[in-house]
């Protein structure tokens, strides 16, 4: 009886292995990649995005910048005297960069790569934008504006490429 028994596991283990090699509809074996699959996993980003003063005035060419508010997730810059210009980067949790592109109003979009991550660049007549993907489903974003009644933008937006790159290079 018992070797009855042992024959018929015996069997019943040959026949679940042959069926998950066949190839006519039945299980079959996926083979695992030698390189893990690693998530793109958000990073943290430092307040006001680990950028000083002075490395905003250098990026954008605008001086006398003072910083006018500051919290985790957004920071704002007016130009003191003789400028009518303001600086504000954010931190986006949780937000989709597609759905920026759909918020933002300057002009037509453009699509860049800063740092190895992809971004929106969006430039108008008084303003610029750069919002790039900062890991999971964050995004970092520069504005530059300018308010008085000059019609031209400031000449930094090109730059604010720069400033994206720096937050993450410092982002840990």
């Amino acid at each position: 009886m018992w070797k009855q028994v042992a024959g018929a596991a015996v069997m019943t283990c040959a026949v679940l292995s042959v069926a998950g090699c066949g190839s006519s509809g039945g299980p079959s074996a996926v083979p695992r990649s030698s390189v893990p699959v690693v998530p793109a996993q958000a990073v943290a980003i430092g307040r006001c995005g680990s950028v000083s003063d002075a490395d905003i005035s250098r990026a954008t060419g605008l001086t006398g910048l003072q910083q006018v508010a500051a919290n985790p997730m957004r920071c704002s810059w007016d130009a003191g005297t003789g400028g009518d210009y303001a600086v504000v980067f954010q931190w986006f949790r949780g937000t989709s960069l597609r759905d920026r592109r759909d918020q933002v109003t300057l002009g037509t979009p453009a699509t860049v790569q800063v740092a190895g991550h992809p971004g929106i660049l969006w430039s108008g007549a008084k303003a610029c934008e750069i919002a790039v993907a900062s890991g999971g489903s964050d995004f970092i974003d520069w504005i530059l504006t300018g308010s008085g009644p000059e019609p031209a933008r400031p000449q930094g937006c090109s730059e604010l490429e720069q400033l994206a790159a720096d937050t993450l290079a410092k982002a840990g």
